[in-house]
C-alpha cells in the first residue's frame, strides 16, 4: 500500500467514524484523521525527494555520503520516519504552507484522547479538517 493510499484510506475511515453517533467514534475518528492528516504530509515530502530514494525526506535521520560516481549524496539511516516537528521544519525549509493551526488543533485533541481526556464532545466538520494541507 502506498503512503498517499493509507493517507486517504485513514481519513476515509475517520470520516465514517465521525458520522456515527456512538461516542467512542468520535475518539477513533480524531485519532484516524489525524493520521491521514500526518500520512498526507509524509506524502508531500515524498514528492520532492530525489529519484534514486523516494523516502528520503521522511526519513528522522540523513546523512551525507559519497556515491560510486564520487557525487555527495544523502541516504536515510534506519527505519524512523520524520515526527510532527520534522514535517514543519522540511516543510518550512522546503517552502510548503499549511494551515499548522487547525492541525494542531486537531493534535490537541487526539493528544488529550490518547494521554488524559477531553471535554470538546464534537468538532464541527468545517474544523476538523485543513483546506489546504499539500
Amino acid at each position: 500500500m502506498s503512503i498517499l493510499k493509507n493517507a486517504i484510506e485513514s481519513i476515509q475511515t475517520g470520516v465514517e467514524d465521525y458520522e456515527r453517533t456512538d461516542a467512542r467514534k468520535s475518539a477513533s475518528a480524531v485519532r484516524n484523521i489525524f493520521a491521514g492528516l500526518l500520512l498526507l504530509y509524509k506524502e508531500k515530502l515524498c514528492r520532492p525527494s530525489p529519484d534514486y530514494d523516494k523516502e528520503l525526506l521522511i526519513k528522522q535521520n540523513i546523512h551525507p555520503t559519497v556515491n560510486e560516481n564520487g557525487e555527495i549524496i544523502f541516504k536515510g539511516k534506519g527505519h524512523k520516519t520524520v515526527d510532527v516537528q520534522n514535517i514543519k521544519e522540511r516543510f518550512s525549509n522546503l517552502n510548503v504552507n499549511t494551515d499548522w493551526r487547525r492541525f494542531d488543533d486537531i493534535k490537541k485533541v487526539r493528544n488529550d484522547l490518547e494521554h488524559y481526556y477531553t471535554e470538546k464532545q464534537q468538532m464541527p466538520s468545517e474544523k476538523l479538517l485543513p483546506n489546504h494541507f499539500c
